[in-house]
């Protein structure tokens, strides 16, 4: 899940009292029922500017970001089809989500109304296809504890913590880059745990320190951490090709 503030509420979404995996975020989302796709949207008529700027943001994404691109070609490349109008929906969310991964659906959710930016939907979208490779390359099941774990240290490591933003969260300085960046992973994973499913965080973290080093060690299919503000999504969408991971 794409940043949030706030826990979620319990038994919203259509599921039982204890959990909900996460629906309270997306009231246009019932569990078991496959949702309209990206252009349907258009036509409701609700909130139309929000659902074109992201429509728009979101295609510019798909064909201009190469981390965007390389997860796509990636999906594919393991016999996953992605189709935007079938696999990405503008949505309006509850609280400050950006965004979500829907694997009842097989669907990422943009949130319209918080992800605004170009900037901010490029990073939902490259943040949620990481989990929908993971669904389609290693089977994930999102409602295994330690496989969503695993899916969120993988996606907070390649697309959030950078040293420049553990540095502003106070979590890196430049003589302990290593340590804190794992701290920064282990941090956001627990918490992304912890908002779509009914544990506290002493469960959540001890989670993600079960399975942390062998997910943190997963950098497929980029093959490294990308150096924020480096030309390094260029140079692994590049690379890819060598690797199968081509249109």
């Amino acid at each position: 899940m794409a940043d949030a503030e706030q826990p979620k509420a319990k038994g919203a979404g259509g599921g039982d009292a204890d959990e909900d995996y996460g629906y309270f975020f997306y009231p246009e989302r019932q569990q078991g029922v496959r949702k309209k796709g990206f252009f349907d949207k258009l036509h409701e008529g609700r909130s139309a500017g929000q659902t074109l700027k992201c429509i728009n943001n979101v295609s510019w994404c798909i064909q201009k970001n190469p981390m965007v691109k390389l997860l796509i070609n990636a999906l594919r490349s393991q016999g996953c089809a992605f189709d935007t109008s079938r696999h990405v929906s503008c949505e309006e969310c509850i609280s400050r989500v950006n965004g979500g991964y829907d694997p009842t659906n097989n669907q990422i959710v943009v949130c319209k109304n918080n992800s605004k930016s170009r900037d901010v939907c490029c990073s939902v979208l490259a943040h949620e296809l990481i989990h929908m490779f993971d669904f389609c390359r290693a089977k994930a099941d999102f409602t295994n504890l330690e496989h969503l774990a695993c899916t969120e240290i993988r996606a907070a490591s390649i697309m959030h913590c950078s040293f420049m933003s553990a540095m502003n969260e106070g979590d890196a300085s430049y003589l302990n880059y290593r340590n804190m960046h794992q701290e920064c992973v282990k941090k956001k994973a627990a918490m992304s745990v912890m908002l779509v499913r009914n544990i506290n965080q002493d469960e959540a973290r001890s989670i993600v320190e079960k399975v942390f080093s062998k997910c943190y060690k997963d950098l497929e299919p980029f093959g490294r951490i990308p150096r924020k503000g480096s030309r390094d999504p260029e140079k692994m969408l590049a690379e890819g090709t060598m690797y199968g991971y081509c249109n």
